[in-house]
Formats: structure tokens, C-alpha cells, sequence
């Protein structure tokens, strides 16, 4: 855990993607409310693990699969976080 505060996955949680019982565990962890947090994923099911559990989102990959993230980018290199900042308010 030299570089991660927290590490959620799978065997935390009951309810795998898309309940957002991994995101809730690893916010909860860090003493953060969802709306407070910014899940990446390029997943569609984790794109709606994160809506589900209010969290804002960014999409990584084809629209078609993460584009209905609060954000999403053709890969990680396109992120734009002054963008992401402005838009996840």
C-alpha cells in the first residue's frame, strides 16, 4: 500500500459491478461521501456501478461503452483534468 490510501475490489464487497458496493467500500474507507469522488472506468458495467452509487464518472474507450460516463475519453493520455473539473463540480 505504498502508493494507495485504499484498495477496494471484489473480495470487500458482496455485490460486484455494476452495484457500486466497491466504490461505496473504498469512499467510505477514505472517509469521503461518492459525490466527492471521481471514478474512472472502461467498463460499462463500472461506468454504471459509479452512477448507481452517485459517484462522478469518467468513461475510458469507445463511446459506445463508457460515453454515457458523467465524461468519457478515447484513453487515459486524452484526460483533461481541468476539463474533469469543471464538469464534475
Amino acid at each position: 500500500m505504498q502508493y494507495f490510501d485504499v484498495i477496494g475490489d471484489g473480495t470487500k464487497v458482496t455485490n460486484s459491478k455494476p452495484a457500486p458496493d466497491v466504490f461505496l467500500y473504498a469512499a467510505r474507507e477514505m472517509g469521503l461521501e461518492p459525490e466527492s469522488c471521481i471514478v474512472v472506468e472502461d467498463a460499462q458495467s463500472g461506468v454504471d456501478a459509479a452512477i448507481a452509487g452517485g459517484f462522478f464518472s469518467i468513461g475510458i474507450g469507445p463511446n459506445e461503452r463508457v460515453g454515457h460516463a458523467t465524461i468519457s475519453y478515447e484513453t487515459m493520455d486524452k484526460i483533461d483534468l481541468p476539463e474533469v473539473f469543471s464538469v464534475c463540480k
